[in-house]
């Protein structure tokens, strides 16, 4: 079942979402760059164009697809998965990296607090669209987490910031959630191939607006992020959890079957509408 993504490493189809800048566009480049076919994506039509203007300029190579949506919105999110599923049929791996931090508590329009839509349930949306034809195709998913969700709690009454609220909590339940998916999607009847990673202290902009840190430059989250497929392919891992590309031990919250089980029922009733 998952043997395409050790044969093809010469060349992949990968879409990695919040492409347009920081890590995600970095990694784009360095995917481009060993001869990958890139499906950029980002919120803002000119922003697009700018990412694929550089990554041609950087690599050489034009990216093979650019997807507009923001993922405020789950719809817009739903209407690129279509997309994908009508224009990249080949696709072998989705990279999950889109994500933001808020420093206050905002709902998108169908009323989840931004932070948990966008950098969760966009993801598991888009990973479920996708999942029948990633698994046909022997392809994998690669969910960006961080180290940040050590420090993170399930509780569904609190899952969203109902009762009480900071960016940093609601940044690292995200990340925690995204691990959880990631073990949940590994196993089971129909499991698709998905680990996630802690790509280091990058420079980004969502750095910035939560951590009074420096951090490595952008291309070290885009290695990051080529050198843990890379170790994926050639190990053949599965449901783990990596720190610079070597799996790691992610939370004991994560690890347990339970609070994933009803974070999976959760979620399920949020996205039911979609029929995915």
């Amino acid at each position: 079942m998952f043997q395409k993504l050790t044969a093809s490493m010469k060349q992949l189809t990968v879409c990695i979402t919040g492409s347009t800048d920081g890590i995600g566009l970095a990694a784009a480049k360095r995917f481009a760059a060993a001869g990958h076919r890139v499906i950029i994506h980002g919120r803002d039509a000119g922003r697009i164009r700018n990412a694929s203007a550089d990554i041609f300029r950087t690599t050489g190579k034009e990216p093979i697809g650019a997807l507009e949506a923001d993922f405020t919105s789950l719809d817009a999110v739903y209407a690129i998965g279509q997309e994908m599923l009508a224009s990249y049929p080949g696709i072998d791996l989705l990279i999950n990296n889109a994500a933001v931090y808020m420093p206050e508590r905002e709902l998108v329009p169908e009323g989840y607090e931004t932070t948990f839509c966008v950098n969760y349930l966009a993801a598991v949306l888009l990973t479920k669209l996708l999942k029948p034809v990633l698994i046909a195709n022997g392809g994998s998913v690669l969910n960006v987490s961080s180290i940040d969700h050590h420090s993170a709690v399930f509780d569904p009454s609190n899952m969203q910031g109902e009762r009480s609220y900071s960016g940093y909590e609601a940044y690292a339940r995200s990340k925690l959630f995204n691990i959880m998916f990631t073990i949940e999607s590994a196993s089971g009847c129909h499991p698709l191939r998905s680990n996630t990673l802690d790509p280091g202290v990058i420079a980004t902009k969502l750095l910035h607006a939560g951590w009074a840190l420096a951090g490595d430059d952008v291309s070290a989250g885009g290695e990051a992020l080529y050198d843990t497929v890379v170790e994926v392919a050639r190990n053949n891992w599965n449901g783990e959890y990596f720190e610079d590309a070597r799996s790691a031990i992610c939370s004991p919250v994560a690890r347990d079957p339970v609070a994933r089980q009803e974070l999976a029922e959760l979620t399920g009733a949020m996205l039911r509408r979609f029929k995915c």
